[in-house]
């Protein structure tokens, strides 16, 4: 009798059957990862958002209070924080925020500032607030200032705030936005 020779039972995976396996792989890192990254910018323009809002409130307070617009520079002395740090002036009942403003909070690694004037360092005229082409504000006002932002950051900061105004989206409503020196500027209050 003859007997003709089987195949032995194979163990493992081909070449290709791994190739394959590694691209399907490397493609779901890659739209987890893209995903992710979207997650990350969408957090921080939440967080800028969440800012303005939370000085809007202390901004209005001190406002109320001592009858002038306070500004909070990062970084600098008790002087030059009218929100979280104890003052002397008519009124005050502070401190507005829980500690002062600092770098950290700007969630793109620049700069960050709260001024008491729309037109701080000549970088705006004003604001136009219902993209009519006029700057309704043009003085005393607060305005926030970050530094680092990206263009598609600055965007969605303004989506977020101006949702519905008229004009362009840089230049109107209470987000103005300089491309050529990433800086984004928010009315807060006024």
């Amino acid at each position: 009798m003859h007997h003709r020779p089987t195949r032995s039972v194979r163990s493992g995976f081909s070449l290709l059957e791994i190739i394959v396996a590694i691209a399907i792989l490397a493609t779901l890192v890659g739209v987890v990862a893209m995903n992710a990254g979207g997650a990350v910018e969408r957090g921080k323009t939440s967080k800028v958002s969440q800012l303005v809002d939370n000085l809007r409130t202390a901004c209005a307070a001190h406002h109320v209070d001592t009858g002038s617009y306070a500004y909070e520079y990062s970084g600098y002395a008790t002087a030059y924080r009218k929100l979280s740090g104890t003052q002397t002036n008519t009124g005050w009942r502070g401190p507005y925020i829980e500690s002062p403003l600092t770098a950290a909070q700007n969630p793109f690694g620049g700069s960050i500032h709260l001024y008491n004037t729309v037109t701080a360092n000549g970088w705006l005229t004003g604001f136009d607030c219902d993209g009519d082409g006029t700057e309704e504000v043009t003085g005393s006002a607060n305005m926030l200032w970050l530094s680092g932002v990206s263009s598609a950051a600055a965007q969605a900061i303004d989506n977020s705030i101006d949702a519905g105004i008229g004009g362009t989206w840089s230049s109107t409503g209470r987000v103005r936005y300089t491309s050529g020196n990433s800086q984004l500027y928010v009315l807060v209050y006024r």
